[in-house]
Order: structure tokens, then sequence, then C-alpha cells
């Protein structure tokens, strides 16, 4: 008996995965078809791409379309062997109308997609009062291949849900509804899909490729919606931003781009209150020889906003952090411009893989290769709540750096003054001396990471690349204040050093002005010569000197610091600015203005 119902169920299962997956290879064919068509309508675009590209873009493409196809064909046959009645199209039919409705935004998007700039979202749904009857009419390619394949959809969509016979229910329910989730979240990786995994090829516009409209509608419901702000004509707007500063020809030093390498060092909580001889002695001997502005301003509260800063030179000036949102696929990436001049491109962060993105975001970014947790496998040094203790984890950096072709752009993010704030149990014994055993968690564990950042430079100075290498360090944001009324402008204030053994190099530097996270990109691009020939106007590079505005934001809050007359006009300005770069996927201009 008990044989019987194992071999019955075990014949419903694979009847009702037979039907899933005959269903799911025909919606995955309607949007390989979507992808093609698109590809067709914007080959002026996208001939550039080589087949190896344009092959992984559309293998690329299948894990976006299932987040969509996968869940609706699962609940599709969940209806169809639930309900046995001459009526149940009836009550499927609005589901297969809901994915009718995608996958035509998806097609529409063939063009859409020129005139907005990407893909369609709910921040796209202002454009449908758009155009007449006779606008409409002049794409009949799209609107003939759309009719052909809505009768492919719904055909085949009714004739495979035709009897469906089952006993055991409520397990293959189960069984589907575990594989829609599953297919809904794009995988079983530690973050579910999202629009940053579609920057997987460099190019300008191969992610579009990538993406479907269905997917990024979808996913942008229910977000923050990003508004598009308009305070001031264009020329007004643009004399309240950072565009009077002294020309790089009027330097007090002569400068010529340099071939060298570059390790920045993103520093985890690191605010500009705790730098001092007792608790980074290593951070102060350094500054000492380099270029230190302290304090300079983070762009953002989170890890997730200082990465965006740092490597692509976006500010935190929405509610949702620029990587996890829909304009996340449209930024030039640090590592993309060293990239172009032919350098190595890696980034060094000793969390789980996956941790916030960082691992899709770097990509994006340009950063080819990844290392985390996974790469250093070996959980002995494991802090037990985000991943590998610094010390070690920057001693195998250098060992990995070192085996890296001549010219070089390598990011490290250390990880160990976070929240908890482990510390290695050998460590914790200098920590008990009176000396520290009173201070806070933060600082013990910035004065743990400021050790080990002298021990990954006893292993540089010993490698054949550090006499010929630029160092930058940063604060990712700040860590707790230690000060019982911190104004909101404090909890932005972090430390920008740039270092390098010959400490000439850095003469060009102005340190006696404002700076930003954002200012760390523009000034590589000057320090390097890299071919970079659009600007940020909210930033500039710290070769430049001159009054200068830096607008932060946080907790619906904005305020403003600078020399550079600020007032609530300045704020409004930048708000414009970075609303309309985001929309018009512009947030970096010619540097004759924005046209």
């Amino acid at each position: 008996m008990i044989f019987n119902k194992l071999y019955g169920l075990r014949q419903d299962l694979k009847n009702i995965l037979i039907h899933f997956t005959s269903l799911l290879f025909v919606y995955l064919g309607l949007y390989t078809a979507l992808r093609f068509f698109f590809y067709i309508w914007n080959y002026d675009q996208l001939k550039t791409l080589s087949f190896l590209e344009l092959f992984y873009a559309f293998i690329v493409g299948i894990r976006f379309d299932l987040v969509l196809a996968g869940p609706v064909a699962a609940l599709v046959i969940i209806f169809a062997f639930w309900i046995r009645s001459r009526f149940k199209y009836l009550l499927i039919m609005p589901l297969l109308l809901l994915q009718a409705s995608l996958m035509t935004i998806s097609l529409v998007d063939s063009e859409l997609t020129n005139y907005m700039g990407r893909r369609f979202t709910v921040n796209s749904l202002y454009v449908l009062g758009e155009g007449g009857a006779q606008s409409i009419l002049a794409y009949y390619p799209l609107i003939i291949f759309g009719f052909f394949l809505m009768l492919v959809y719904f055909f085949l969509s009714f004739r495979l849900t035709q009897s469906i016979e089952i006993k055991t229910k409520s397990i293959a329910t189960l069984t589907l509804l575990i594989i829609a989730l599953i297919f809904s979240r794009g995988g079983l990786q530690q973050k579910p899909l999202s629009f940053i995994n579609s920057k997987v090829i460099n190019h300008p516009f191969a992610h579009q490729l990538v993406l479907n409209s269905a997917f990024t509608f979808v996913k942008s419901i229910g977000r923050n919606k990003a508004e598009r702000i308009n305070f001031f004509e264009h020329d007004q707007m643009l004399s309240l931003l950072n565009l009077n500063s002294v020309s790089k020809s009027t330097l007090r030093t002569p400068w010529t781009p340099q071939n060298m390498n570059l390790i920045l060092i993103m520093m985890e909580s690191m605010s500009s209150e705790y730098i001092n001889e007792k608790n980074t002695p290593f951070f102060m001997e350094l500054s000492k020889k380099g270029t230190l502005f302290n304090p300079a301003y983070a762009n953002g509260l989170r890890s997730v906003e200082g990465v965006a800063a740092i490597l692509a030179g976006i500010p935190a000036l929405m509610e949702e952090s620029f990587i996890n949102s829909e304009f996340a696929n449209e930024f030039i990436g640090l590592g993309t411009l060293f990239k172009n001049k032919g350098y190595h491109t890696s980034f060094f962060h000793g969390a789980k893989n996956g941790s916030m993105r960082f691992d899709a975001f770097t990509r994006a970014a340009g950063f080819d290769q990844y290392f985390g947790k996974n790469e250093f496998n070996d959980d002995s040094f494991d802090d037990g709540a985000w991943g590998i203790f610094d010390k070690p984890f920057l001693n195998w950096t250098c060992k990995q750096i070192s085996s890296f072709p001549d010219q070089f752009a390598s990011i490290i993010f250390t990880l160990t003054a976070h929240v908890p704030f482990p510390l290695p149990e050998d460590f914790k014994a200098e920590m008990a001396k009176p000396h520290f055993k009173n201070e806070p968690a933060i600082i013990q564990s910035i004065h743990y990471s400021d050790q080990a950042l002298r021990d990954f430079f006893k292993c540089a100075a010993t490698q054949p690349w550090y006499k010929n290498t630029l160092f930058v360090f940063v604060a990712d944001h700040t860590g707790p204040s230690l000060k019982p009324n911190a104004s909101l402008v404090s909890k932005f204030e972090v430390p920008i050093l740039f270092y390098t053994e010959n400490s000439a190099r850095l003469n060009a530097l102005h340190p006696h002005q404002y700076a930003q996270q954002i200012d760390i990109l523009p000034t590589l691009v000057d320090f390097f010569g890299l071919s970079l020939i659009e600007k940020n106007h909210m930033a500039r590079s710290l070769f430049e000197k001159g009054p200068k505005n830096i607008v932060l934001f946080a907790d619906r809050r904005y305020e403003v610091v600078g020399d550079n007359n600020p007032s609530e006009d300045t704020v409004k300005a930048f708000r414009q600015y970075f609303s309309q770069g985001l929309y018009d996927n512009r947030l970096y201009f010619p540097p004759g203005g924005i046209k």
C-alpha cells in the first residue's frame, strides 16, 4: 500500500514537472524572442557586441526572464489541476493577461528605452499619456510582431494546461510554490536578483539587452519613488553648482599624469573623530608623509552608499541606495576607466560573497576580479558575524596583489570595525590593558584595523610594486559618534588620505579645501590621466581649488557645507541636478555644461 502511494506520488510529481517545464520553456522562448526583437530594433547601438558577448547577454538574460516566467508558469499549472470545471480558464485568464501585459511592455520598450534611457519601471508611467494614434501606428512592425507573439502565447498556454490529472494536489502545489519562490528571487544566492546584476558586459547599452521590462517594472513596484525635480532654469542651476574652480593650468606644480598602480583602501566606519596618535598611530604616521583631508565628508551613512560614492562618484541624495535602485545600471565606474587604460582591476572584501551586492556592483563598476570570504577559503579566521578578520585578510590580500601583472588598480574594503565589533581572541588581551580597557568597542575595533593596515604595509613594502603605487585611504562612512549631541554634519566627517613613497607626486593636491568621497574619482582621473571626458558638477578634482559646496542627506534632511555662499537654493540646485541626472542617465556631463 505504502509502495503504491509512493509510486503514485512520484508519477504525479513527474507529471506536474513535465507540464510545468513545458510551459516554462514556452515562456522563456517568448521572452527570448522579445530580446531578439529588441536586439534587431536597436542594432545600431548593439552591433559592436561580439558574438560571444551577444551570446552571453542572451544567456544571462534568461535568469531575468525566469523571475517572471517561473512563478507565472507555476501558478498557471496549480490553477489548472485544482480547478476542474469548464470555467477554469476564466480564472486562469487574469494571470495570463498580467504576463501578457508585462510582455507587451517589454516589446514596446524596444523603442521606449531610447526615449527613457532605461527599461520601463513604475517611474516611467508618466509617458503613457504621451503621443497619439498616429505616432503609435508609425511602429507597425512592433505591432505586427506583438500580435503574433500574443497568439502563440495564449494558444500554447491553453494547450499545455489541458487534462492535468493528479491525486496528490497538496504536495504538488507545495513543490511548485517552492520552485516559484526560488525563481522569483533569481536563484539561491544571498540577495535577490536586482538591476545591478544586468551590467555584466563592458558596453554602454548591453545591460538593456540583458534585462527585460517585465522584470524592471515588477521590481520597481513599492520602491521609494525618486522625483524628477525642476526648481531652476538650466543656466541658473549650473551657477549654483561647483563650477567656479581654478583651472588646472594654474596649478602651483606642473602636472603630468602618472603611470602608477592604485590601491584604494576603504576603511570601515573610520570617523574623523577616531583619528589620533592613540587610536590610529599607523594612519597618523602615513598622514604626516602624505596629503590628508580631514575632515572630509562621506556622501552617505551606509556602506552601500559609500561604495557607490567612491567607486562611481554618486552621492546618496535619495532614500533608496543607488546600488539597489532601478538606476544602478547607468553609471561610470572607476574600474572601467582603469580597464580602458589597460589596468588589471580587482576588489577585496572579507565578507561573504554577495553581501550588500558588492560583488555585482563592483563588477558593473569595471572590477573584473572579486576576492571575498569564499576566495579566502579559511573559516578559522571568521569573526562569527560578517566575515574574515582584517589582519589575516589583508595579509592574504597583499600576496594576491603581488601576483597581479604590473599595472593594477585594486580596492580593499576593511571589515572588522563593524557592529558588533568582534575582535580575535589574541587581540582581546591587548585591549584588556589599562590603556584601552575602558574604551568603547568601536575604538578597540578601529585600533585593531589600524594594526592590520600596519601589517599590510609591512608586506607591501617588500614588494616590487610598492614604490610605484598610489595609496588612497577613505572611510566608507562614519561610525557611532562619541559626542553626546553630535550634529548631522559631524555624522558625515571622515578622512581622505593620499599617500605614496615619493610625496612630491602629491604636491599639486590642494588639501586646504572642502573634500568629499565623490571627489576621489575625478582626482584619480587627473592623477592617472584616465579617459573621462565628462564631469560630475556635484564633485571636483582635488587638484583644483576654489569655492565648493557639499550637500549631505539623511533622514529626509538636507544639509550643505562649504564656502561658495551656501543657501537653500544651493540644496535645490544639487537636488535638481541629481534627479535629472538619474532620469536622463547623465550624472556625468561634458565639461562645457549640460546640453
